[in-house]
């Protein structure tokens, strides 16, 4: 009863070990991620949002398509559906704004992954000291040989931490190497940017924006409305650099998650290793 007792112990403080470890690492992975995304791949991130929303106003041209712009030569055009329209373009464009950036959104995860390394990090350490402590205990007491069942839990966890580092080394460490094969040897990211590009903007898309901010004075816009068509045009621009910049720097953003995993796996699989062939070897002499 005892010696079952015993088993069920080692089973779950290297079972939490076990767990606690993996989100340690995933947390540390992330980290190394925002690292390498700060320091050497600052083009590494993605964004997400897309272009802002477009102004189209409520009055249909002759085919029946809407309007994109309005005019003001002699007066201004824009009559009351349209100016309904600008207010739900409003609203919309808040709602885009709303949205995490790819630097917001790289931030939070950066808060993320330090919370659960805070959390983890401690009950990893509590669990792997105590079953340490209770293997040392039991070895002690029952030379030349622990008991039986500890040792094989023991060796299990060992085994399997080995195990999941290595396959994350190798998975890791060859999209790696083929990424910087070819991206450097075979010049196959810069033979392909051209194709991945997208496409020039449709003018459709700020006709609208600019041809009211145009008719700003005539129209007679209020000094927040012609503040919001500003900041569109500005973060408009942004957003089409940032989608004309991704398919260039897609190796970066592949780099810089291959490379943690890289970084992180060598020394879990070190370090457990080590553990296992020294034990294997003391209880073979």
């Amino acid at each position: 009863m005892a010696d079952q007792s015993s088993s069920i112990r080692h089973l779950y403080f290297y079972l939490v070990s076990f767990i606690a470890l993996g989100f340690v690492v995933g947390a540390s992975v992330y980290i190394l991620n925002y690292v390498g995304k700060v320091s050497v791949f600052p083009d590494a991130d993605v964004a997400y949002r897309g272009t802002p929303p477009g102004l189209f106003f409520a009055t249909l041209k002759n085919d029946g398509a809407p309007t994109t712009e309005v005019t003001c030569v002699e007066s201004c055009t824009l009559t009351t559906a349209d100016r309904a329209s600008i207010q739900d373009w409003k609203s919309a464009y808040a709602s885009w704004q709303e949205q995490p950036s790819a630097r917001t959104s790289r931030n939070r995860g950066l808060v993320n992954a330090l919370s659960f390394l805070i959390v983890a990090l401690p009950v990893f350490w509590f669990h792997f000291r105590t079953a340490q402590r209770d293997f040392h205990a039991e070895s002690a007491v029952s030379q030349p040989d622990p008991k039986r069942a500890g040792r094989t839990i023991r060796s299990f966890y060992f085994y399997l931490v080995s195990l999941a580092a290595i396959v994350m080394f190798i998975i890791s460490a060859g999209v790696t190497v083929n990424t910087s094969l070819k991206t450097w040897l075979l010049n196959e990211e810069a033979s392909t940017t051209e194709a991945a590009r997208p496409t020039p903007s449709d003018s459709s898309e700020t006709l609208g924006v600019t041809s009211l901010l145009g008719c700003a004075e005539k129209c007679e816009l209020d000094a927040d409305l012609t503040g919001q068509l500003t900041q569109w045009q500005a973060d408009y621009d942004q957003a089409r650099a940032e989608m004309v910049s991704q398919p260039e720097s897609s190796w970066q953003r592949t780099l810089a998650t291959s490379l943690p995993f890289l970084l992180a796996s060598i020394p879990l699989f070190w370090l457990h290793w080590r553990v296992i062939q020294r034990e294997r070897k003391s209880t073979v002499a």
